[in-house]
């Protein structure tokens, strides 16, 4: 408090310094009209040096912010350094004179990659070999290199460790300390043959070594169909022909896990005989006026947009995403843009990540199925969901939860309970129904609810069987479909859009008002006359309103004497909805409800709309 009246009574000081220099100004300009006054010149660096150290004194925390202000940006250094880049007659003459002529090429290149993925160790290494102190012992094995040494002694098989050495050098113990040692002075030599070595051959530091870069040594990647031959039985299979021409061969961005490959070329292939067309993701075949398009469940990239290809680990990785933490396709593409994107200058848009995610359904459930799924070829991506919804979606069953069993859902069959009741409730054990309390049964033979101990112990055993318990109810989600009466088809779009496709070409220009037939005003849905109406449901759907004032100005079930009071009908869970009247079609109409089956572990087992 004491900081706000300081700050209420600073800026009444300047708004009366304001206006006492500007009556001095005016006065004095009565006198000259072309000059100047001191008094003005020196009272406003005066005023603003004495406003500023009242500020440090009374606002502590604002002098951080001010010197943080006048801090210098630091700007980053690069964190990767080039590959190293040595002659491969270098590299085959040390390989030569250091390892066993028969090293392959894979334990070549496994030591080549452990030097230069490790260049903290390197540091560490070298350092110890350069003391730079009186107090310091110069060591050409150090601890750390023999660390390294001693990793790859435990992790390659023994058939690849006898050819990092010379027959003259084998050692008896392969894991012994002799041969780490050995191991460890040849990759000291391997590492100072690639230039890792941040002191010169003075000892002097140079320079600390960065991650090494792999941008220099990334392959040259070409997306080609998974087919070598036609797959068509009464082409005897042809080998395939190269579809597209050398000079029109598109370039594309390719996603492969969390990489990104720029300028990747895609080819396609066809049969001169069956005129089938062998694509990357996908195979079309038969007449030209009614083409089947076929989803290769095996194929390793998919396309996802006019220049954009990704492999099947981001595809999952989107599947998996958007499930497990229940996200949109645009949080997801705005999280994928800002972890992986920004730096390479690729944005994924939402449409992307909806034709990824619908690319790896159909492909996933397809391979649980053991079928091939087809359709026409070039579907519109909402007539793709449709068709493999319905195709794939048995009727609204999952066929992943068939035949689910865990010990919250399926227990072994019992002849009684665990628990009988002495009381002449008929309702449930615990006597509780829809929670109000269940009167007793009053009949002639309500004594004969009770069961005597000794009826119990009487029953002969029942081999026993699993019993599994699901649960029918529905799910209060509120999906989304047209507004028209009558009409439960979906969405032309999801940006705004309140009608299906056949609604929007039925009403085109007219005003979304209920029984109002006028045109509407172009870049909004309602006619002049009810303009007050349009302006009304986007204030009241704007972001800053729904997202900002209501969260910021309301606590979780506050009702504040500013809110509006919407009185509306609790809906019972299992009644019919009422028919509600619309005075306006400017959202689109919602469903109650999704009815599910789910077992008790909350597995879902089936879903209606």
């Amino acid at each position: 408090m004491r900081h706000f009246q300081f700050v209420i009574f600073l800026y009444e000081f300047i708004r009366c310094s304001v206006v006492f220099l500007e009556y001095e100004e005016n006065k004095m300009s009565l006198y000259n009209h072309n000059k100047t006054t001191i008094s003005t010149i020196v009272s406003l660096p005066i005023l603003g040096l004495l406003t500023l150290l009242q500020i440090l004194v009374h606002l502590p925390s604002f002098t951080l912010l001010l010197l943080l202000l006048f801090c210098p940006g630091v700007q980053a250094a690069a964190t990767e350094s080039p590959f190293p880049d040595i002659s491969f007659d270098v590299f085959n003459t040390f390989v030569q004179s250091t390892f066993s002529s028969k090293i392959s090429l894979t334990t070549v290149l496994m030591l080549l990659f452990t030097i230069t993925e490790n260049t903290d160790l390197l540091n560490l290494h070298t350092r110890q070999q350069n003391p730079q102190f009186s107090y310091e012992h110069k060591r050409e094995s150090s601890p750390w290199m023999n660390s390294l040494a001693r990793a790859i002694q435990r992790q390659i098989s023994e058939r690849k460790l006898k050819t990092l050495f010379k027959k003259k050098e084998l050692p008896e113990d392969l894991i012994g300390e002799e041969s780490k040692e050995a191991m460890s002075a040849k990759l000291n030599s391997f590492a100072t043959l690639l230039g890792l070595n941040p002191f010169g051959s003075d000892g002097k530091f140079i320079q600390k070594l960065a991650p090494v870069s792999n941008n220099n040594i990334q392959p040259i990647l070409v997306l080609c169909p998974t087919s070598y031959e036609c797959m068509d039985i009464q082409c005897q299979p042809r080998s395939l022909l190269l579809w597209t021409r050398q000079q029109q061969i598109p370039e594309v961005t390719l996603i492969k896990g969390t990489k990104i490959f720029k300028k990747v070329s895609v080819l396609t292939g066809h049969c001169p005989k069956c005129k089938a067309i062998y694509c990357v993701d996908h195979e079309t075949f038969g007449p030209s006026n009614a083409r089947k398009r076929a989803y290769l469940n095996d194929a390793y990239y998919l396309k996802i947009g006019q220049s954009t290809y990704v492999d099947r680990v981001f595809s999952k990785a989107v599947l998996n995403g958007i499930y497990s933490f229940h996200a949109s396709t645009a949080a997801y593409a705005e999280f994928w843009t800002n972890s992986f994107g920004k730096s390479h200058t690729v944005k994924l848009p939402r449409r992307q990540i909806w034709q990824t995610f619908i690319q790896e359904s159909i492909r996933t459930v397809s391979s649980v199925l053991n079928i091939t799924f087809e359709t026409n070829d070039n579907l519109a991506i909402a007539e793709l969901t449709n068709k493999a919804y319905s195709v794939l979606g048995e009727n609204g069953g999952i066929r992943l939860s068939n035949g689910h069993a865990c010990l919250e859902c399926t227990q072994d069959y019992k002849a009684t309970a665990n628990y009988v009741p002495q009381n002449n409730d008929p309702a449930a054990l615990l006597g509780v129904d829809e929670n109000r309390i269940v009167p007793a049964l009053a009949t002639e033979n309500a004594e004969h609810l009770n069961v005597p101990d000794e009826t119990i112990t009487a029953i002969p055993p029942v081999k026993k069987a699993p019993v599994k318990m699901v649960v029918m109810d529905g799910i209060v989600m509120g999906p989304v479909h047209c507004a028209a009466n009558n009409c439960t088809a979906d969405l032309l779009n999801a940006r705004g859009e309140a009608f299906c496709a056949a609604h929007v070409t039925q009403f085109a220009n007219q005003c979304r008002v209920v029984n109002c037939s006028n045109r509407k005003v172009q870049g909004t849905q309602a006619c002049p006359q009810h303009q007050s109406d349009w302006s009304q449901h986007r204030q009241a759907r704007t972001k800053s309103t729904l997202a900002g004032v209501r969260r910021m100005l309301n606590h979780p079930s506050e009702n504040l004497p500013w809110n509006q009071s919407n009185e509306r009908d609790i809906q019972p869970h299992d009644e019919e909805v009422a028919e509600v009247q619309r005075k306006n079609y400017f959202s689109p109409a919602r469903f109650y409800c999704v009815e599910t089956i789910c077992a008790p572990c909350g597995v879902v087992i089936a879903q209606k709309f």
